[in-house]
This record gives structure tokens, sequence and C-alpha cells, in this order.
């Protein structure tokens, strides 16, 4: 796992950026590394989104899950199910949201590397507004290939990958306000929404076209809902409503 610039724009740490320790994310990477060769060797090409497509960029935190799109899902199934019974994983999730997870001991300690996977076709409306939609099928037009140690994948482009981010916060946030959940599952939620918080706040300085941003997100009607979101993070408009910058 290369480190390259490092660019830290953490919100408040509340003990969760220990979960994200290299000792811990190291291997991830390596699991992504290893899905990566996989798929360019036997199987279908994937979209890299989440955690990891953040690190691409802000060079910060890892991610201890692998989140993936697949063009298909048959496809996209058929390809996982094989390669995770080969390399150690185990079927959690359900038909809409597939994870696979994997023991591993990092010294003392035993973590589970996660992979999420997803397909192109599915709606991926925001729980705030299920009118207004994110598509995976964005990645089309906004993405750019990722070399992982000789390996290469796609993410989504750096301004689409922060609207994917923002959904995550706006999503997740809704569900600890609206759902019903066992302490255990407010627990994981809350972490997942740090670590969105962590990566929009990252990500955010690196964008190269706000104008992009916004044209994505009016595009698909859902700009006030990532203003909101960025208004939870206290983070300049940079070319909203509130700002004339770009």
């Amino acid at each position: 796992m290369s480190r390259g610039r490092k660019v830290i724009a953490s919100p408040e740490d509340e003990g969760y950026a220990s979960r994200y320790s290299e000792e811990f994310t190291k291997e991830s990477f390596r699991e992504l590394h290893r899905l990566a060769f996989w798929a360019r060797s036997m199987g279908p090409a994937f979209y890299l989104i989440g955690g990891w497509a953040a690190w691409r960029f802000h060079q910060g935190l890892g991610s201890r899950d692998i989140d993936v799109v697949f063009m298909d899902r048959q496809i996209g199934d058929a390809f996982l199910g094989s390669y995770c019974v080969q390399n150690g994983y185990e079927l959690h999730g359900n038909m809409l949201c597939k994870r696979f997870k994997k023991r591993v001991v990092v010294g003392d300690m035993t973590v589970y590397v996660e992979i999420d996977a997803a397909a192109m076709a599915e709606r991926c409306q925001f729980k705030r507004d299920r009118n207004k939609r994110l598509p995976y099928s964005l990645m089309r037009n906004h993405s750019l290939a990722w070399d992982i140690r000789g390996e290469s994948v796609l993410t989504p482009t750096s301004e689409l990958l922060l609207l994917q981010k923002v959904k995550a916060l706006s999503d997740r946030t809704w569900e600890l306000e609206h759902e019903v959940l066992s302490p255990l599952d407010s627990a994981y939620i809350m972490s997942k929404i740090w670590k969105d918080r962590y990566d929009i706040s990252s990500l955010a300085p690196l964008v190269g076209d706000w104008g992009a941003v916004w044209g994505i997100a009016e595009t698909r009607g859902c700009r006030e809902l990532v203003e909101e979101a960025l208004g939870w993070l206290r983070m300049p408009s940079r070319g909203g409503r509130t700002s004339n910058s770009r």
C-alpha cells in the first residue's frame, strides 16, 4: 500500500480514526489488489467506489471495505461467488446488496475485510427523497482508470465520487434518524457516517471542477439534498447558491 501526498481534513475525531489505521486497512488494500488481478485475469471489469476510491485521491485514511459495481448483476454475482469461495470469504447481506466477509488476523486482533457488490442498473434513490436518484450509470461518462500495483480498475471522477459520498452520508444519517436500530447497528452506522464525513472533507479541496459537481446534481434533481449535506459539515458551497465561487 503505497503512500503519496497525504491530505487529511478530518471532522472531529470521536475515536473512529483508529478503526482505519494502516495496520488494518493494508489487509483490505491487499485484498483489493488480488480482486483486481482476478478481474483482469478471469472475470468482468468493475468500478471501484467508496472508501478506496476516495483514498485514491486524498491518500489519507484507507478503507476496511471494498465497494464494487459490476456492469451486469448476474455476471458479477457469478464472478464474486467463485472468487470469494476460493479466497476465504463468506456471503452476507441480501439479493439487493451482497456482502462478502473475510476474517483476517492482525497481530492479536481479528478484523474483517468486506466486499460490497452492486450492479450498474440499481436505482440508487436518496432515502430522504425517493424521487431523487444518483445512479451508478453516471460512471460510464465520469470515470478514471487507476493503476493498483500493475492492475487497473475504474473509479468515479473526484466530482462524481464526492456526490456519491454525500449521498451515502445523507442516507446513513436518515437511517439513524428514522429507522429502529439495535445499539450495535447504531454504532456501526455512526462509524460509517464519521468515515463519510472524513472522506468528503478530504475530497472537497481536491475537486477540480465544481461546475461538474453542480451540473450532475442539477441534472439528477438532487442539488438541494447535496447542499443540505454539505451544510452539515459547515463547508463552503463552492459554486452553490450561497457562493459565487467556482
